[in-house]
């Protein structure tokens, strides 16, 4: 099979120097133990050798200096691997740090599996990684532990954040190990680090927002709840639809169905779109949506798979299921067929239920900002400031789109009396231990209802007891 041309790369005024020697003289020219031969009368073409105990490499460098560097170059790293293979160091420790990172990142990770989604999500964990690594341009066998440390200052300014980079690189330092990147001494650099706040600095970690949630918003009889109620969900409903013109129809979808929003934000009224992988279809003549698939932008059809990949019918609840009261399976109706009129027009391509106001999929950070951000403004949703490691004040909100699922969960477990198996398959949680700890929360009126409850045994006990008196 032939191999194919290497990409040019200009060679250092020394080494170009060397090479119009080598060609005018016809002389060998040996550089860091590789070897580059001027062409002949008979041979066009520069050689580039190395041999290293019994392994031989042997490469056409091609005519020009520019492909006679890369090839030398090329060969170079080959023949140091062996080298160091040899004296029981790294095989590749000569490589360049950020171009490592790279291909970690799009091959996938450790094992190859990572989807588009989350190499977006690790491209950005490693990006001050990368930008240090080419600034001091880096061979893996020069990081250092300080390196490490330089990156986690860099990359964030909060103690979460920190821990979650300092996995992510623990994983990759451990897998650069495996695979003769990085020596048995700089895997252990990585315990040797930790993300700190700045000398003198007073900075504390914020609470999750489910804390600052129940914190903030609790009173002196029980915690606030991290789970929105009926009302709060009827509350939001109606200022997001303030803001955009599907909003009250998206968050009852929500906080009644259970989806994801990069599943919620492609419902769509074509069975054709989503046979194409491209949307959820509504179906409303078995009121049930078809969740295949999630929003990622430019993927292929198995990379928009769901999060656990997993394909379920999720059930539309009639009205009087619905707490709020919200006829949601007409709602769904009405706008499928105005969805589908869009789409014969031209303005909304896929038929989507909840398009942004382009006729496109909406952006969750643009949503964030427009609908979300402004209508828990106007709901008193927003929470105290807290400051990051540079003073920078920071704000969480009390409840977000994803909040809506948690309402799901809570209802379905709590008032809809799913079985664990009905729970998980509806909601494709992966396990039951997830739902227990994420999604079955209190709520504002969790210790109102423990009280009407107790109330209310109070009651009948009475009036048993008069019966039996009488």
């Amino acid at each position: 099979m032939k191999t194919a041309t290497r990409k040019p790369i200009e060679p250092s005024p020394r080494v170009a120097k060397l090479l119009k020697k080598a060609k005018t003289t016809g002389q060998k020219l040996v550089l860091d133990g590789v070897t580059i031969v001027p062409p002949t009368s008979s041979r066009k073409n520069w050689r580039v050798k190395a041999s290293y105990r019994n392994v031989n490499i042997d490469c056409s460098g091609g005519t020009s200096f520019g492909t006679i560097n890369a090839t030398f170059l090329y060969v170079k790293g080959r023949y140091d691997s062996l080298v160091n293979g040899g004296n029981g160091l790294p095989e590749f420790s000569n490589q360049k740090l950020a171009t490592v990172i790279e291909n970690y990142i799009n091959q996938g990770g450790k094992d190859s599996r990572w989807k588009r989604g989350t190499k977006s999500d690790r491209r950005d964990d490693f990006n001050h990684l990368i930008k240090l690594a080419s600034e001091q341009n880096l061979d893996c066998s020069q990081l250092t532990a300080s390196h490490l440390r330089a990156y986690l200052s860099r990359a964030t300014r909060t103690a979460l954040r920190g821990k979650h980079l300092h996995g992510v690189l623990r994983t990759f330092i451990y897998w650069g190990h495996s695979c003769g990147y990085f020596t048995s001494q700089q895997v252990g650099f990585v315990s040797q680090v930790k993300w700190a706040p700045p000398p003198g600095s007073n900075y504390r970690a914020a609470d999750s927002r489910r804390v600052q949630s129940r914190n903030h918003f609790g009173t002196a009889e029980s915690a606030g709840g991290e789970v929105p109620t009926h009302e709060q969900v009827q509350a939001f409903a109606t200022e997001c639809q303030k803001h955009y013109s599907y909003g009250e129809g998206l968050i009852h979808a929500s906080a009644n169905l259970g989806t994801r929003a990069n599943e919620t934000f492609i419902f769509t009224a074509s069975k054709d779109i989503h046979n194409m992988g491209l949307g959820n279809y509504v179906d409303t003549v078995e009121n049930l949506v078809l969740v295949h698939w999630k929003y990622e932008e430019d993927g292929d059809k198995q990379e928009r798979t769901t999060k656990n990949n997993k394909f379920r019918a999720v059930v539309i609840p009639p009205t009087f299921r619905i707490a709020s009261g919200f006829d949601l399976r007409n709602w769904l109706k009405r706008r499928s067929e105005e969805a589908l009129l869009e789409q014969e027009q031209g303005s909304n391509p896929l038929a989507l239920i909840f398009p942004n106001s382009k006729g496109r999929v909406i952006n969750l950070n643009s949503f964030n900002s427009r609908v979300v951000r402004r209508a828990s403004d106007e709901l008193g949703w927003k929470m105290p400031a807290y400051k990051d490691a540079a003073g920078k004040a920071l704000h969480m909100y009390r409840f977000s789109i994803h909040s809506m699922r948690d309402r799901f969960g809570t209802t379905a477990a709590d008032e809809w009396n799913y079985s664990e198996r009905q729970l998980l398959e509806q909601g494709s949680w992966s396990d039951p231990q997830t739902v227990r700890k994420f999604y079955l929360g209190t709520t504002d009126q969790t210790f109102n209802s423990v009280r009407r409850l107790h109330e209310e045994d109070e009651i009948s006990y009475r009036r048993k007891g008069r019966r039996e008196s009488a």
